[in-house]
């Protein structure tokens, strides 16, 4: 079709300008128009035939839209399971005989609060932190906290004084 088309573009630029007149440059102009037509129905033609014998490629499957799981990151409390005690500071003096104990330590850990009376069981919240509330004897109380984390075990010691009298 391509060649049909060139080649009528030639004849009719020939038979639109004398036969002596026709200048260079439309002569060439049509030749070069009936090459590529020529090339452009070889490839037509000839095309299916030359692939069928080149190898054959495959392009691998890329996929943009699948969501890889982002995995989490370990963090460093988790590893080396540790226990902070964050209230009450140490040798502390308190006026009420009960005390809140709070402090951080791995997420998804148990936390025993031993006071002198009684004790406090707990799990951690998800940010690490935990809280319970411990009765106090008039003087000297020694306050252990213990947190387990599967088969790690982390112990801090506090010691604060409880005198009833007002200051």
């Amino acid at each position: 079709m391509v060649t049909v088309l060139a080649i009528y573009t030639t004849f009719a630029l020939c038979l639109a300008t004398p036969k002596n007149h026709m200048n260079k440059d439309a002569f060439f102009a049509a030749l070069i128009g009936l090459g590529i037509g020529l090339v452009l129905t070889g490839i037509i033609l000839v095309g299916p035939n030359l692939m069928k014998s080149l190898p054959k490629v495959t392009i691998p499957k890329v996929t943009f839209l699948q969501k890889k799981p982002t995995p989490e990151p370990t963090k460093i409390s988790e590893i080396l399971h540790s226990i902070t005690i964050d209230s009450p500071l140490p040798d502390a003096i308190e006026n009420t005989d009960t005390m809140l104990v709070s402090g951080s330590t791995s997420k998804e850990s148990k936390v025993i609060i031993q006071g002198t009376i009684d004790d406090s069981v707990m799990m951690t919240n998800g940010d690490g932190k935990f809280a319970g509330k411990i009765t106090l004897v008039e003087g000297k109380n020694d306050i252990l906290v213990t947190s387990y984390y599967g088969e790690k075990t982390a112990t801090q010691k506090t010691t604060v004084y409880y005198t009833p009298e007002d200051w």
